[in-house]
């Protein structure tokens, strides 16, 4: 939720100007601008509840724009940037070099007051204030904001039943071990083969099971379809080693996943991100510049690692930052859904198998997290959790019939 008197003590920190001066008056809370020649500005000055909020040097300015400069991929805008950042007028420059990417630019604004609302706390924190008074002994942002998603608050209703339905089934024990046990190669199958079919690959789910076990070839399909198949499952396998372990995800182990679904099919582009800038090919979206890649997929690997949200939640919001961000030239939606699946592992859930019946709901819900909301989305992962949890159940009740 947007805290206004953190973006007005930012405002203040930042404006150099000198034409106006700023106070945050303790006993209300607020900052109150002057201009600087009012003599009013000198009577606020003189009260005890009032403190004087002094802008940020330009060293600090400076310092800023260089962090942002760094979480570029080395290239021509980090270049342009770092040399628009040198002598007078640095600032001017600096948005006028942005102003050609506007994707760029608009993230620059919004890392620029992330940092100037950290700055603020800062000084609230330096003054000895009391940031619980003001609201803000919680973070800034939700973790909804985080991400710049949101889902509808009814499906929160929904994420609380599944959770005491998964620790229901859990606390069955051994019971349940086993058939996790049992049903997991029947997941994988069902996952690679709704995943590649999702994308086009012509395997149907007999085809793709034949092809794991015993390495039938299928004639008449090409060898990147064979290979679409057991590539996905070596990063199953590989996104399995991931989950169990205690170390976060990074950025490495999203590009070795993408690197292993695209080995010998494509060893040019694999684990590589992508340099072009392009449109997704279904949806009226234009992906970040290329350029901002690397900062937007570690900034979000970052909040995957320190974010308490729902798993689930976390699971719809990774498909759809990777589909949004679009890191890769091909393959961002398998890297989605393996991700998504590898949150919901490492916190005990079944997959969330996307099946390609629902490429219409799945693509609708992808187009409307583009916008910033993702409940279509959830409500499908949600579904099909809930349909692989019933599974389990079933195999526990029957284990026979498995």
């Amino acid at each position: 939720m947007r805290n206004f008197l953190l973006e007005e003590l930012a405002d203040a920190l930042d404006d150099r100007s000198g034409q106006f001066r700023y106070f945050f008056v303790a006993s209300t809370g607020r900052v109150q601008p002057y201009a600087a020649e009012d003599p009013a500005a000198h009577r606020v000055a003189a009260r005890a509840d009032a403190i004087s909020i002094l802008p940020l040097s330009h060293a600090e300015a400076l310092a800023i724009q260089s962090d942002f400069v760094e979480t570029l991929l080395d290239g021509e805008l980090a270049d342009r940037l770092r040399a628009s950042s040198l002598g007078p007028a640095a600032q001017g420059r600096f948005l006028q070099v942005l102003s050609a990417y506007p994707r760029a630019r608009r993230s620059w604004l919004s890392f620029r007051q992330r940092r100037l609302e950290a700055s603020a706390l800062d000084w609230l924190r330096e003054h000895g204030i009391d940031l619980g008074k003001l609201g803000l002994d919680q973070p800034a942002r939700s973790e909804e904001e985080a991400t710049g998603l949101r889902f509808d608050a009814a499906l929160e209703q929904r994420l609380r039943q599944l959770r005491d339905r998964l620790r229901s089934f859990s606390a069955r024990g051994e019971a349940a071990a086993l058939a996790r046990t049992r049903l997991r190669g029947d997941f994988r199958v069902d996952e690679i083969y709704h995943s590649n079919a999702i994308r086009g690959n012509r395997l149907t789910r007999e085809q793709t099971e034949e092809l794991l076990t015993r390495g039938d070839c299928v004639g008449g399909l090409s060898l990147r379809e064979h290979l679409e198949v057991v590539n996905l499952m070596k990063a199953l396998e590989r996104s399995a080693v991931l989950a169990a372990s205690d170390a976060p995800l990074t950025e490495h182990a999203i590009r070795e996943l993408h690197a292993q679904l695209f080995a010998s099919i494509d060893d040019e582009q694999a684990g590589e991100y992508r340099r072009t800038d392009a449109r997704i090919v279904g949806r009226d979206y234009l992906p970040p510049e290329s350029v901002l890649v690397p900062a937007l997929l570690r900034e979000f690997t970052e909040w995957l690692d320190e974010s308490t949200a729902d798993p689930v939640a976390k699971a719809a919001a990774a498909q759809a930052k990777i589909l949004n961000i679009a890191p890769f030239l091909d393959g961002n939606g398998r890297v989605g859904r393996l991700l998504s699946n590898l949150i919901l592992e490492a916190n005990g859930y079944p997959p969330a198998i996307v099946h390609v019946e629902d490429r219409e709901r799945y693509y609708d819900g992808l187009r409307q997290a583009d916008g910033g909301d993702m409940s279509g989305l959830l409500a499908l992962l949600i579904d099909r959790i809930e349909n692989a949890l019933a599974r389990l159940e079933g195999a526990v009740r029957s284990p026979h019939n498995v």
